[in-house]
């Protein structure tokens, strides 16, 4: 399924601040990431969430714990906030093309998200492709959320629902876990700027949007070929394909951002739709100024605080209509 362009979305120029970055890193001579090895595109990845996030809220705790995973011990990070206990329970899925990102490049995400929302935050370090290809990480996903349904109350959490949240690559994998959960506790989801078009799509927004805007199209084929490899199944598959996939039907209430600079902007809001006709309640948010990973990017642009600020704000939103 093609994702249609959407020509009612609010409609913005680039960021001064995300416009002056493109810039410069056009004129800098970083290479292509594509052309990188997998630990190199890491690396970047690190250094750039590093350089380019503001300092995030001051959170209570930050633990890190091993628990048993599919194949090995899985590591979660979880962020306590300052408020007296027990919270409720979100779990976070980093974004990063499936192939990079880690607890270092998410933590200011994850101690943001914390504070604003009075939530207890946990993070999953999840097998990162090409040395663990699909599908590992909804496997470990899967597998940090069951524990946490069960767990939860040994880092502070209280009794209920247990929410997801991620973004890009994290958002899909996030709601993949939920779905493969329908009817056992996942209250809430999160979904910034959400991978869920068939890797083979090429959408309006990813024309107007995959070159010189940080995530581009080559980007995203060497992202789906150390995800997906050659096997067309894969390509395919329900948990990778959303727009192509059924059963959304039981999906908990869905916060859904996309942005107006992003190659993913067409599709996000194309799975925002296929939720509504499942009979999913969502709220779409749309940032028009913002390009790809802007939660990162919070020395440039208020918006990436924006974007965490209004998926807290809904959170808090449904534990108080919850009482």
């Amino acid at each position: 399924m093609t994702p249609a362009p959407h020509a009612s979305l609010a409609q913005a120029p680039l960021e001064p601040g995300f416009a002056a970055f493109l810039l410069q890193a056009a004129n800098s001579g970083m290479p292509p990431i594509q052309t990188l090895s997998p630990d190199q595109a890491r690396q970047m990845y690190r250094q750039l969430s590093a350089e380019l996030s503001q300092d995030p809220p001051a959170v209570a705790s930050v633990r890190d714990l091993g628990i048993p995973g599919p194949a090995d011990t899985l590591t979660l990070r979880a962020y306590s906030p300052p408020s007296p206990g027990p919270w409720p329970t979100l779990l976070y899925v980093h974004g990063g093309g499936f192939l990079m990102g880690d607890l270092e490049t998410h933590d200011a995400v994850c101690r943001t998200l914390c504070q604003m929302a009075d939530t207890l935050v946990v993070a999953v370090d999840y097998r990162l492709a090409p040395e663990h290809p699909f599908p590992a990480a909804p496997d470990d996903v899967v597998a940090a959320a069951r524990w946490l349904l069960t767990h939860a109350g040994s880092l502070g959490g209280r009794p209920g629902p247990l929410s997801l949240a991620g973004d890009s690559a994290g958002a899909q994998l996030a709601l993949v876990a939920a779905r493969r959960l329908q009817g056992q506790g996942i209250g809430a989801l999160g979904l910034f700027y959400p991978v869920a078009a068939h890797p083979d799509t090429l959408s309006a927004s990813q024309h107007e949007h995959g070159h010189g805007k940080f995530l581009t199209r080559a980007a995203m084929d060497w992202f789906n070929q150390a995800y997906l490899g050659s096997d067309p199944a894969h390509r395919g598959h329900p948990e990778v394909d959303l727009l192509g996939a059924t059963g959304f039907e039981g999906l908990p209430p869905t916060w859904l951002a996309t942005l107006g600079h992003d190659p993913l902007c067409d599709e996000g809001v194309a799975l925002a739709g296929r939720l509504r006709q499942a009979g999913v309640p969502v709220r779409h948010q749309h940032y028009p100024g913002a390009i790809h990973a802007c939660l990162h990017f919070t020395r440039l642009s208020p918006t990436g605080w924006q974007l965490m600020a209004d998926l807290a704000q809904w959170l808090r939103e449904r534990q108080d209509t919850k009482g």
